[in-house]
């Protein structure tokens, strides 16, 4: 070997060394990296790559069990690493430089570009020598194909030996021409050019005329045709069916037309929309109004049959179906209950405001006016038929509903005006006063009230039939342990709401309906009001001796007895309420879930719910071990799991990023306000405070320096193992922003809050400054009864009442609950101002008529008497929004 030879081999050594010297070191920088990235809870995004460049791997794995630092170049690698490479592994291959391979790359292309541009001129100018020109295929077989006996028949149209069809629209068929040796070798690179399967050249390929059914000559002179062909049949095939689906096949005479696809029994057929446009119009408005976006799609277009409650997912399809319909025919309904009561109080305003310049504009108008109003009562009665029947059949009973009063006052109304073509009298004024307009106007709050009510069913069905795991809200039933519980706290009563899993939420539909208060007091008070109305019609008729006089008494004592908005005061916060809740993960059925929760005084929530992964922020720790730390790190890790502590979730992260397998627990213990005590492998292991690790005589950091950590809102927790101080944890602690704004709004209805923990932290000072709440609206239990309330949320029913149902958040849970305090207040006032409105209505109007007569009291002032008690009804409520 030569002197030359022998430098350059050296040359070659030593910068082989100088890389591998180098990736040691980039090996030893990203293990100190990844060292300490363990004791992060968050990594930053800046430090979580492996390589000295900071190029991120695309491997699911640790980097540096990847690399082999013996013979692996590690880092970015240029053409003298890719060299030093090669020879490493024996290889004398020149590596060419970047550059050098582009300008190799770009020579390549320009080559193939070339080429690819003269192929394509040659399969031009051979297009268009062959243009028009008339191809036959034959059949191609794979290897060892053997013919199938299975034929179609005789195909008498094959029989002429003279047939011959060419056109350039339809199909030509050749039967006698003989297939030459050269042909028979170009068979392939045709058919590619055909079917345009493959086509390498990228050019167009030539127009020609193809046989588009495949016709095989068998080994025999036979007249048939063999349909077990291999691959070439199947290409055939589909062109064939694909020429028999165009619009006007030209050689139909010569085809064989395929037999037609079965259907099978399993493929659901599709069914057509046959509703009329003003259906369709319909449907897109209802869907538009309950922010329904699948338009009911779900929903069988044929009548499904109906069930009694939800009792599985067999139900769904049933109970969408007639919640849909009872929408449509309560939204048709309010529609034109709507329009009529706007029209009669147009009507009852213009002949009051204008009733000189109407008689004289129009000669009859009187006569007019109670046509006018016949009509419109008597179809308002027509489409309100149901409501009217299910509202007089209980009074046969001397009972009511929300429809008993209003339905009373409709037949008065009827009854009037078909009294009044009596008693029109003098045509130059409108000297009769017509009631009606309350009765419709109360129609139309009573079918939107309803519409309203089925609209808040079906959303929360769609919530409680959806996938996921659900959860039951309950009251904690045993009232000694509730009050022990509940001591030291501001509540009063001891109802304490909390929520476990359920497997299916029950009883659905029968509490969605369930009676609510404006129900319970139509039922009682339009039997009395009826009563009363027929009472001081009788002695109006006595006093007055006059018919038609008392009939107008007895449609006007109908129609201050009706509580115009009861429905509508009570549905429409309730629906609003529960809108709301929905956006929260949670539902409440109805009033008889409103009536369950209305009166609770606290909530149990788990300190993990208080303070979930992201509330707590893990912001150093300090090792006073160099001894096995990363073990006893996972040893108090382990023990903060088992214990379900909430400071374990912040160390998620650690065991992710070493992939180890925690430590099995033998037992753990928390003791009040100090911390866990537990043992690993027979090793008791610590986590806690300073009072924790005094009792168990383990040295700690003086007092002053651990001040310098607990500043600024920070807490510490110690951890140690065998009696041996391993670590302090600097923590800080986040209100979770959502639930900070629940539990307020609970808090101003009267509810306290209840919290399980196992983090000495967690303190009714620390929650209270946290979650801005007063401190005896809180209380941290002991760790029995802290027992009782993991024992009551870890159950698990096979089946439970949907009162309230949520997803799991505690959010949910207190907005219900506070909700439902709220709400029940509401409810309460809306009851109250509707009965006020009554009690006062009837005897305000009995009094003036039998004293002054029953003309005394307009149709337009018993208008703005309704009006205003129906708003007040409503608005007053809601100022206090639940």
């Amino acid at each position: 070997m030569s002197e030359q030879d022998k430098q350059q081999d050296l040359l070659r050594e030593r910068e082989i060394e100088s890389i591998l010297e180098e990736t040691h070191y980039l090996a030893d920088q990203e293990k100190m990296e990844q060292t300490a990235q363990k004791y992060r809870a968050k990594p930053k995004m800046d430090e979580i790559f492996s390589n000295a460049d900071k190029k991120p791997r695309l491997k699911n794995k640790n980097p540096l069990d990847e690399v082999d630092t013996t013979n692996t170049i590690v880092g970015e690698k240029t053409a003298a690493t890719m060299q030093a490479s090669l020879m490493m592994d024996g290889s004398n291959e020149d590596v060419k430089t970047p550059e050098e391979a582009q300008a190799e790359a770009e020579k390549k292309a320009q080559e193939a570009r070339k080429k690819a541009e003269q192929e394509a001129k040659e399969a031009a100018e051979k297009a268009e020598a062959e243009e028009n020109k008339i191809v036959t295929l034959t059949p191609e077989y794979d290897e060892n194909t053997s013919f199938s006996g299975e034929v179609l028949g005789e195909v008498d149209q094959f029989k002429d030996d003279e047939t011959h069809i060419e056109s350039i629209n339809s199909i030509d068929i050749e039967l006698e021409d003989e297939e030459s040796e050269k042909q028979e070798d170009d068979e392939q690179s045709k058919y590619e050019q055909l079917f345009g399967i493959k086509n390498e050249s990228g050019a167009k390929p030539p127009r020609k005329v193809v046989a588009k059914v495949p016709v095989y000559r068998p080994d025999e002179p036979r007249e048939i045709l063999n349909v077990k062909a291999g691959r070439f049949s199947e290409v055939v095939e589909n062109e064939y069916e694909e020429y028999i689906r165009s619009k006007n096949p030209s050689v139909i005479a010569h085809v064989i037309r395929p037999e037609p696809k079965t259907q099978e029994e399993d493929e659901p057929e599709e069914n057509e929309d046959t509703r009329s446009p003003q259906e369709k119009i319909l449907s897109a408005v209802v869907g538009f109004f309950s922010k329904d976006e699948s338009d009911d799609d779900d929903t069988p277009k044929e009548k499904a049959k109906p069930v009694e409650d939800y009792t599985g997912d067999d139900d769904e399809k049933s109970i969408l179906y007639e919640l849909n319909l009872n929408i449509k025919k309560l939204f048709v309904r309010s529609m034109i209950s709507g329009i009529i009561a706007a029209l009669s109080i147009i009507l009852t305003v213009v002949t009051r405001l204008f009733p000189q310049a109407i008689c004289s504009a129009i000669s009859f108008a009187p006569a007019a006016y109670a046509i006018l109003n016949f009509l419109l009562v008597g179809f308002s009665l027509f489409i309100n038929r149901v409501a009217m029947l299910s509202g007089l059949t209980p009074l046969a009973k001397f009972k009511g509903n929300s429809d008993t009063a209003v339905a009373v006052g409709g037949v008065a109304a009827l009854i009037q005006t078909v009294v009044s073509f009596f008693c029109i009298g003098d045509m130059n004024a409108f000297n009769i006063n017509y009631y009606c307009v309350i009765v419709l106007l109360a129609f139309f709050a009573n079918n939107f009230g309803k519409l309203l009510m089925v609209l808040r069913v079906k959303d929360n069905f769609k919530f409680i039939s959806s996938k996921g795991q659900k959860y039951a809200a309950k009251i904690y039933n045993n009232e000694s342990v509730a009050n022990k519980m509940l001591s030291g706290t501001a509540s009063e009563k001891t109802l304490i709401a909390y929520q476990h899993k359920t497997k299916f939420p029950s009883n659905f539909l029968k509490i969605s309906y369930a009676p609510d208060p404006s129900e319970d007091l139509a039922s009682k008070l339009a039997p009395i009001t009826t009563i009363a109305a027929i009472i001081i019609t009788l002695i109006y008729g006595i006093v007055k001796v006059s018919f038609a006089d008392a009939i107008n008494a007895f449609a006007l004592m109908t129609a201050v007895a009706i509580p115009v908005s009861t429905l509508l005061a009570v549905n429409f916060p309730v629906r609003k309420l529960c809108k709301k809740l929905l956006s929260f993960g949670g539902m409440l059925s109805g009033y008889p879930s409103i009536k369950q929760f209305c009166d609770s005084t606290a909530i149990m929530i788990d300190a993990n719910e208080l303070f979930p992964a992201d509330s707590i922020e893990l912001e150093g720790i300090k090792t006073y071990e160099d001894y096995n730390v990363d073990e006893s790190l996972l040893c108090g890790i382990a023990i903060l799991k088992e214990a379900q502590n909430p400071i374990a979730n912040a160390f998620d992260s650690v065991v992710a990023e070493t992939n180890e397998t925690l430590p099995e627990v033998e037992s753990v213990l928390y003791e009040d306000e100090m911390g866990l005590v537990g043992w690993i492998n027979s090793e008791r292991i610590l986590v806690g405070s300073r009072k924790l690790m005094e009792k168990y005589s383990v040295e700690t950091p003086r007092i002053e320096y651990e001040e310098k950590y607990t500043s600024k809102g920070r807490q510490v927790t110690y951890l140690s193992r065998a009696g041996r101080l391993v670590a302090m944890f600097v923590t800080r602690y986040h209100a979770d922003p959502e639930l900070k704004s629940e539990l307020q709004r609970a808090e101003t209805n009267g509810i306290s809050f209840l919290i399980r923990t196992t983090d000495y932290n967690i303190t009714n000072d620390l929650i209270a400054e946290l979650y801005n709440l007063f401190y005896r609206s809180i209380k941290v239990l002991s760790t029995g009864l802290g027992n009782v309330l993991k024992e009551a949320q870890g159950t698990v029913e096979d089946s439970s009442r949907s009162y309230l149902i949520t997803g799991g958040k505690v959010s949910s849970l207190a907005r219900a609950v506070s909700g439902s305090v709220k709400i029940k207040h509401n409810i309460s006032l809306a009851i109250v101002i509707q009965l006020i409105a009554v009690i006062i209505g009837i005897l305000l109007a009995a009094t003036l008529s039998l004293y002054a007569g029953v003309g005394v009291m307009g149709s337009l002032e018993v208008l703005i008497y309704a009006l205003f008690w129906g708003l007040a009804a409503i608005v007053a409520p809601a100022i206090q929004k639940p």
